[in-house]
């Protein structure tokens, strides 16, 4: 995330330590989670139900509901929130709208702005906040079409 020039006040240094920490269980939980779905070998995201399928050879199977976190555009650097989104079906964006209370836990108001300008470093670190909020298993990131979507995994 950006840091303010005057980086250092108190509200800084707790949203550093919130995303430190929940950096470090993204990358595990990814990891994780990558081994526990490497023997499936297609996924389906059925945006209705807000569920993520995945399906393999022997009839193997696995459903796990998701959050809907955000799109992504690459190329134009344009984070969207789901909850702020009328491209999404109303349950994605209700239960995305959950995420909107970090701007009060933080004291950063990117969450409750709709869309805005991120790196993808920023998406990243955006994503683990999201994870670390919902408690989810991982972050689930289609990127082979564009906008991404972002997706907790719970």
């Amino acid at each position: 995330m950006h840091l303010h020039l005057h980086h250092g006040d108190s509200v800084d240094r707790e949203f550093d330590s919130l995303l430190q920490r929940a950096f470090e269980a993204y990358r595990q939980k990814q990891v994780d989670f990558e081994a526990a779905i490497s023997r499936f070998t297609q996924w389906n995201l059925v945006e209705e139900k807000c569920s993520l399928e995945f399906s393999g050879s022997h009839a193997q199977s696995r459903v796990f509901p998701v959050t809907p976190v955000a799109t992504y555009l690459p190329k134009e650097q344009d984070w969207a929130w789901v909850w702020a989104n009328d491209a999404f079906p109303r349950l994605s964006r209700s239960k995305s709208s959950v995420l909107k209370g970090l701007s009060l836990k933080t004291g950063y108001k990117i969450f409750e702005t709709p869309y805005f300008r991120a790196s993808t470093t920023d998406v990243d670190e955006l994503c683990a906040v999201a994870l670390h909020e919902l408690n989810g298993t991982a972050v689930f990131k289609i990127k082979d079409q564009s906008p991404w979507g972002l997706y907790v995994v719970e």
